[in-house]
């Protein structure tokens, strides 16, 4: 968790950066027509982070579904469904663009994942308390920000127009990343508080 969240803010810093420089860049452009832009877009930094992204939630999960199920099968195949479709991004337009198929078929799985995850609790034999239980929390965030961007992304279209001169998505994601840390906090902190607690009791 630690080394995702180090490699999500370096990359955030990083984007921010080539979005400024690349967002000057364009406005020497418009005032000096001869000069050509060398800055690409910020899109190819994210593309990146979508590989560790997908890695590090089916671990979780994995990690999640293990205590119940025989997850191996689950988790495997779908690191291997998201990698034909990263390699079908990656052919079809290059690093440069947005790989919005990925990036809906993640959302579809860890979505799936996540309700799995929410079945498998209803069917289990243990009682559990989900005001407490850190799995729980983790899988609700994770559930609710990738409906969120499912939703954003399918559609996007309709979204920018409602106003052209405004990013609607802005504070949408804004929103979602909220929720989602917000959840991801508390489950360690319930994770940390029911091992602590469980040490007293030794």
């Amino acid at each position: 968790m630690i080394v995702f969240l180090l490699l999500t803010c370096i990359t955030e810093m990083v984007g921010i950066n080539i979005k400024h420089r690349y967002i000057n860049e364009l406005d020497y452009i418009k005032s000096h027509p001869w000069f050509k832009a060398t800055v690409h877009p910020n899109v190819w930094i994210y593309n990146i982070l979508l590989v560790f992204q997908i890695v590090f939630i089916s671990l979780i999960f994995n990690d999640l579904f293990k205590k119940h199920v025989n997850s191996k099968p689950i988790i495997v195949g779908g690191l291997i469904i998201l990698g034909v479709f990263y390699l079908v991004d990656f052919i079809s337009h290059g690093p440069f663009i947005k790989h919005n198929i990925t990036t809906i078929a993640a959302s579809v799985i860890f979505i799936l994942y996540s309700l799995y995850y929410f079945y498998l609790l209803i069917k289990s034999d243990f009682y559990v308390d989900l005001w407490i239980y850190s799995g729980f929390w983790w899988a609700a965030g994770t559930l609710v920000f990738y409906f969120g961007n499912i939703a954003s992304l399918v559609f996007f279209e309709i979204l920018e127009k409602l106003n052209p001169h405004f990013e609607v998505t802005v504070p949408i994601y804004k929103i979602l990343n909220i929720i989602l840390y917000s959840c991801w906090s508390y489950s360690f902190i319930c994770r940390k508080w029911l091992t602590t607690r469980s040490k007293s009791l030794l």
